[in-house]
């Protein structure tokens, strides 16, 4: 049989070699992009992770409130503390830029900070990708690295040449202590700013000095400190390390803290799993994506082989009739095809491998520490194996199934039935070309004329309901995006003072705005990093009863001193549930036992450099569980950290944002008066009061950073639809020039058979329409609503009518111009010809 089956190969390929070359093409290029949606996928996900464990990242990066420098004993200290691996640090400094003239320019404080490291950090431990020009040269001090967002505050690009003054720790005149005459050589980012909500995009700027700079400035300059911290045994011992941290920090000697201080700590595990929450959604689109493309290639793939071996159908009749047994006409011509199909899965592999370059999707792509191509073995392998054995096992059973003894079992001549929606169009009045085109939409014909009409209709249905699904997904997408109150941010605008760390003045939170008519609401909220049950957790305080709090999804708000309310990733973390209760204490915060009563989207609003509230991550305490010492640690400017205004209903928000923010650049004076600059000295210019509107947070912004890839990838899958209606129209008019030419000899015009073929494209995508569109929206909601509940936003889906009408009407358009080729050749069948052997 094997020998048999060589020679018909060989002897029948130039005839058939078209068709194999189509079976292959088919599975290489859908195959193809399934595969490397998958990888794609699977790339994304992982991207994160990948970057982040190539900076040698800390665990802790540790921010006190204290003039504490790098070089002291307490950096020793710290690195004996339990747990702790290694410490690594960076001076931060007071300076300002200078105009040409030597005028100050912006204060280096707020938005950017001049930071320098002498023992690896940012260098070898939490180390900076450079993604524009280069390094700095560690043995000059005149060369900086700044951050995308620093370079854009600044106006700065790679090869500027900009001016630094540089201000004594202790100085209070205005002129600079000592200036830089700096040239920006590179652009970096920083491990921890690769993927950011909009509080921290704008407020995390760094100019990054060298060594030699640090080394230049440190006996005189230094500020603040940033202190990486390696923990042996992760994440697990983050809220014992700062406890102790924290402990240290009250009691050596080499520091001037206060008991009412707050550290600011910025914890890697909880930023990573924002990080991966944020390309969460992007990873499953492209991985849902890449299913539904591989099932088409799949559907595809048997339409493909199903007409190859029913164009040979005769062949096996006429080896029957010569004695060949079963098992010959079985399997003549499946030797190709299965070439044809382990030809194709390899293309398609080999396309997946080339697609690779294109990911990962996302903010990461930037940094990517191994761009360009990739093999991932796993869905290669899968996926070779899925098409060979789905395909190949298919053309096996259709070999088989249409062998001639089965068909002849089977009988043979039998006519098909019409079908129930043929009936109904007779009995309505139809033309008798819409009658013949249904018939070639829903009846798979016989014997010859048999045609795989029912794998062409599941490709319509599913490429419909792709297409509506996306819309679906993208329309509610857009609805959370332009509702921030269904993302926490359920206020109009918020005070917000020096990157979360300053006091919005308690003379702007009462007079002026309690009496502003366009003012329907003023909460003021605290801004704090403590551990609850030793996780590191920031929280949100807020009065008891506050007029704006944030949206609750279970339970109910904080209305005493003894209750918490928590984001839902947070109360997941903690293993806790409504009712339970956990221990809360923080850097001046004594340790407290609080209920949870709620979960609720929090607003993304809080200390920059430092894990903040946003969406599913912190927690809302009552100001009256915090001691008053911690409240008002700014003396007579203390006040809280933001103030969330709500507008009144019908008021123009622009112009209130305009009355708001020229009231807080009127009050931001008080912060520079002469007896604030005599006693914070240059520092006094740094203090700054925002106008913010709404923040989105990560998941939000790089999931709408996707932009049009979704549609893409739909519209991509459409195509490859429309290409299987195509081929499957061009296969009827062949398979069924019999009844074509039948039709043409009772009267039918050239048009008419033309028309015959339009209705039955139209047919094939009224079904797609009909079943696609319903199931697209609900596959859509469905979709939403799990992405919501995992993000944690209001759940509100929106179904796009017009939209979709545009798809319903564009897919009958694009159906009849389909059908315009086969239609032509339909009407010109050569009737004496195709009928000389009846």
């Amino acid at each position: 049989m094997a020998g048999v089956g060589w020679y018909r190969f060989r002897a029948t390929f130039r005839r058939r070699w078209p068709g194999y070359l189509a079976i292959t093409l088919l599975i290489g290029l859908v195959g193809g992009v399934a595969m490397a949606s998958i990888a794609g996928a699977r790339r994304t996900e992982s991207s994160y992770p990948t970057f982040l464990a190539g900076t040698d990242p800390s665990d802790l990066l540790v921010q006190p409130s204290t003039s504490v420098g790098c070089t002291s004993g307490f950096i020793g200290q710290i690195s004996r503390l339990p747990h702790v691996q290694r410490v690594s640090c960076a001076n931060s400094y007071g300076a300002e830029t200078l105009t040409p003239s030597g005028a100050r320019d912006k204060v280096l404080l707020a938005q950017v900070e001049l930071i320098a490291s002498e023992d690896g950090e940012y260098a070898r431990h939490d180390r900076v990708t450079i993604t524009a020009g280069r390094a700095a040269d560690s043995s000059r001090a005149d060369e900086i690295v700044a951050t995308p967002i620093a370079a854009a505050f600044l106006g700065l690009h790679v090869g500027s040449h900009f001016s630094i003054g540089v201000w004594r720790s202790t100085q209070s005149t205005l002129t600079p202590y000592r200036v830089i005459h700096a040239t920006l050589v590179g652009v970096g980012v920083f491990n921890t700013q690769v993927i950011q909500d909009d509080i921290d995009h704008g407020n995390t700027g760094f100019l990054l000095g060298t060594p030699t700079l640090f080394r230049q400035l440190t006996s005189c300059c230094q500020s603040g400190t940033y202190d990486g911290i390696a923990i042996t045994g992760g994440s697990q011992y983050d809220g014992a390390v700062e406890h102790e941290y924290a402990r240290l920090l009250r009691t050596s000697s080499y520091t001037d803290s206060e008991g009412g201080q707050q550290l600011q700590v910025y914890n890697t595990a909880t930023i990573e799993a924002e990080a991966q929450r944020a390309i969460a959604p992007e990873a499953v689109a492209l991985g849902v994506f890449g299913g539904i493309a591989a099932l088409a290639a799949i559907l595809i793939g048997i339409q493909a082989v199903s007409r190859q071996l029913r164009a040979h159908m005769d062949e096996g009749v006429v080896l029957r009739a010569v004695g060949a047994g079963p098992a010959i006409t079985s399997t003549d011509g499946l030797l190709g095809i299965l070439g044809a199909v382990v030809v194709g899965s390899l293309l398609a592999a080999v396309l997946a491998v080339g697609l690779s370059p294109l990911a990962p999707f996302g903010p990461v792509r930037t940094v990517d520490p191994s761009p360009g191509i990739d093999f991932d073995w796993t869905v290669l392998g899968l996926g070779v194996l899925v098409l060979v054995l789905g395909i190949g096992g298919w053309a096996a059973v259709v070999g088989y199934r249409q062998a001639p003894h089965r068909v002849s079992a089977r009988g043979r001549g039998r006519a098909n039935e019409a079908s129930g929606i043929v009936k109904f169009a007779i009995a309505g009045g139809l033309p008798v070309s819409g009658i013949a085109g249904l018939r070639f939409a829903l009846e798979t014909g016989r014997g010859r004329g048999t045609v795989p009409v029912r794998s062409v209709i599941v490709g319509a249905v599913l490429a419909i309901t792709v297409v509506t699904a996306t819309l679906t997904f993208g329309a509610s997408l857009d609805t959370l995006v332009s509702h921030p109150d269904l993302y926490g941010w359920n206020f109009t605008y918020a005070y917000y003072s020096t990157d979360g760390y300053g006091p919005v003045p308690t003379s702007l939170v009462s007079s002026p705005l309690a009496h502003d008519h366009a003012v329907a609401a003023t909460t003021g909220a605290y801004f704090a990093t403590v551990e609850i049950d030793d996780h590191i957790v920031p929280v949100l305080g807020e009065a008891a009863h506050a007029s704006i709090a944030p949206p609750v999804l279970t339970g109910h708000p904080v209305d005493g001193t003894d209750q918490i309310v928590l984001g839902s990733a947070t109360l997941a973390q903690l293993h806790k549930k409504l009712g339970d209760t956990v221990v809360v204490q923080g850097d001046g915060i004594p340790a407290r036992r609080l209920v949870i009563v709620g979960t609720a989207t929090l607003p993304t609003i809080g200390t920059v450099l430092s894990v903040h509230p946003t969406m599913t991550t912190g927690a809302v305490i009552a100001t009256s569980a915090v001691p008053k010492a911690l409240l008002n640690q700014y003396g007579p400017f203390s006040g809280p950290n933001a103030l969330f205004i709500r507008v009144r209903p019908g008021t123009d928000p622009a112009t209130a944002r305009r009355v708001l923010a020229a009231l807080g650049q009127k009050t931001l004076h008080q912060f520079i008066t002469p007896q604030v600059v005599a006693a914070e000295g240059p520092n006094a210019y740094g203090g700054t009061l925002q106008m913010l509107g709404p923040q989105r947070p990560a998941e939000i912004v790089n999931y709408r950073a996707m932009g049009t890839t979704p549609g893409l990838l739909a519209g991509g899958l459409a195509v490859g639809a429309v290409a299987a209606l195509g081929l499957t129209l061009v296969a009827s008019v062949r398979r069924r020039r019999r009844e074509l030419a039948l039709l043409k000899s009772f009267g039918f015009t050239q048009r008419q058979l033309a028309a015959a073929v339009a209705w039955q494209s139209t047919a094939i995508v009224v079904v797609g329409l009909v079943i696609g569109i319903p199931l697209g929206i609900v596959l859509g909601r469905l979709l939403w609503q799990l992405f919501a509940h995992q993000l944690s936003a209001i759940v509100d889906p929106t179904i796009p009518g017009v939209p979709i009408l545009v798809v319903a009407v564009g897919a009958l358009v694009l159906a009849n111009l389909v059908a315009a080729l086969p239609g032509r050749s339909a009407a010109r069948t050569p009737t004496a010809l195709v009928l000389r052997v009846e």
